[in-house]
């Protein structure tokens, strides 16, 4: 009998266990499920409006073509592939994406019709949302030197995705110049040589969102002024020292200073000092006065931009009554009544201010006028020697 029970029960089991492989080759189809090699270290690659996948094939030599998913499978692409006899890298680009975040799914396929294992990553389309929100890297100084315009950048942090700067200039030989700086995060100093005098630049700052990003995004174009001592360029003998006109003497220490104008108040007592042996541009009354708005000036043209009109004295006796460094749009300066017309002003008034400005904005190509204006009449005793004038511009 016990044997018996154990036939039994081993048919049984033998009819069990034939039962459930045919259950098997129901869903298989009679036959083994085959898995062909999948897109291994699948990445995805930022762009603008678009993506580049990137996976490896390491096995399977028969991979044929590949499939890929995204938008919840709603959208898809197909791919061929011709395999190498080694490990092959995939790159495929999709485009016409929103900006946003996506999941993308790949599946090869070998010459049978087999299919890989799911391959899934995660990636985000960037485009006009990103770059708008975007920053320009700002500079500290831009300043002619030498001939050469030097830029100091501001520090930044390069994590935050700038990788460059593109500027744009002209050199003193009229050639333009479109170069792209690489950015570092510390203490860095653009040098452009040759720089072109009262020229401006264009620069933008270039973005990538990280490190696999496809495409470089940019802020807009801006233009820039260097900042330069344009001195020379625009004044004639702006001192230190001041030079006489030798074509019209005058007597003694004084005389009229060579290639400036002046009105007849200021060229009665004399406009040019050569006290202690260094000429100054001077307006004065030493118990000979008054003078009434005296004017010495020169008269040129500026682009537009942002200046800056100095001078720096050599000595003012007492306290100056009414004395002005002027700069004026036209062909002369103002009375001491209107200085408020100016472009832009600073008041003389004793050895405390020896260092006069007077800045002033051009929105475009003006005629202007600097130079000195003043009334001395009270006290009787006035002076006020200049040792030399300055023009900056700024911006």
């Amino acid at each position: 009998m016990r044997i018996l029970h154990y036939i039994l029960l081993a048919s049984v089991l033998l009819i069990s266990a034939c039962t459930k492989q045919n259950d098997y080759k129901k869903y298989l189809g009679n036959g083994e499920i085959l898995y062909t090699g999948k897109a291994d270290s699948l990445l995805v690659h930022a762009g603008r409006n678009r993506v580049q996948l990137s996976w490896l094939l390491i096995s399977d030599p028969k991979i044929s073509r590949a499939k890929i998913y995204w938008n919840n499978r709603k959208d898809s692409a197909q791919l061929d592939i011709k395999r190498t006899s080694g490990v092959d890298t995939i790159r495929y680009i999709i485009s016409n994406l929103e900006e946003r975040a996506y999941t993308f799914e790949v599946y090869n396929f070998d010459r049978d019709g087999n299919t890989s294992v799911r391959s899934e990553a995660t990636g985000f389309v960037y485009g006009s949302f990103y770059e708008e929100a975007l920053l320009t890297r700002a500079f500290s100084n831009a300043e002619m030197k030498n001939g050469q315009a030097e830029i100091s950048w501001a520090n930044i942090d390069t994590t935050g995705g700038i990788i460059g700067m593109q500027l744009q200039y002209t050199s003193s030989d009229h050639v333009a110049h479109d170069t792209i700086i690489a950015a570092e995060p510390e203490a860095q100093v653009t040098v452009l040589p040759n720089y072109l005098s009262m020229s401006s630049f264009r620069y933008r700052t270039l973005y990538q969102p990280d490190k696999l990003a496809v495409d470089t995004f940019y802020t807009p174009f801006e233009t820039k002024a260097v900042k330069e001592d344009i001195t020379q360029t625009y004044i004639r003998n702006p001192g230190s020292p001041f030079e006489l006109d030798n074509n019209k003497p005058f007597g003694g220490r004084f005389g009229q200073v060579k290639d400036w104008q002046y009105n007849a108040e200021a060229e009665k007592n004399g406009t040019y000092d050569n006290i202690g042996g260094t000429g100054c541009l001077t307006l004065w009354i030493w118990d000979n006065g008054p003078i009434t708005n005296g004017k010495i000036y020169q008269t040129f043209t500026l682009p537009a931009g942002e200046y800056r009109f100095e001078a720096e004295t050599s000595n003012i006796d007492n306290t100056l009554e009414n004395t002005w460094l002027l700069v004026a749009a036209g062909n002369t300066l103002p009375d001491v009544e209107q200085v408020n017309t100016a472009l832009g002003s600073a008041r003389f008034v004793n050895n405390n201010n020896k260092y006069a400005s007077a800045a002033f904005t051009l929105t475009a190509q003006t005629t202007v006028t600097i130079g000195f204006t003043a009334t001395l009449s009270n006290p009787s005793q006035q002076t006020i020697r200049i040792n030399k004038v300055l023009l900056i511009r700024d911006k």
